[in-house]
């Protein structure tokens, strides 16, 4: 069975991610937020996420037991995997729409 922190640290990352969705406007061309707020922040926020993520793998990786019992831990390694995918697609993102203008 998992620990308390390692399953709070398979929902941290989201948490990020979801104040990047909000800041950005849904990844919104001309966001009203001012720049720092609708271009930087979102950007650190998700590199923040992509960290958090990598440290909940390694942590469900270091805490699964050896034998038996291992499908939660495999869930949370790949919930965390999920989101290091998922923060890379949203600095592309950011990278590609805020940074990268043609």
């Amino acid at each position: 069975m998992p620990s308390k922190t390692l399953t709070a640290l398979a929902v941290v990352p989201l948490i990020p991610l979801l104040l990047v969705w909000v800041l950005t406007e849904g990844f919104s061309a001309n966001p009203s937020l001012p720049p720092f707020f609708s271009k930087i922040l979102p950007l650190l926020l998700s590199l923040i996420s992509m960290l958090s993520a990598v440290f909940a793998y390694n942590a469900a990786r270091d805490e699964e037991p050896e034998w038996g019992g291992g499908l939660l831990f495999k869930l949370i390694e790949g919930l965390a995997l999920g989101y290091v995918l998922l923060a890379l697609i949203f600095t592309v993102l950011i990278i590609t729409i805020y940074f990268v203008r043609a």
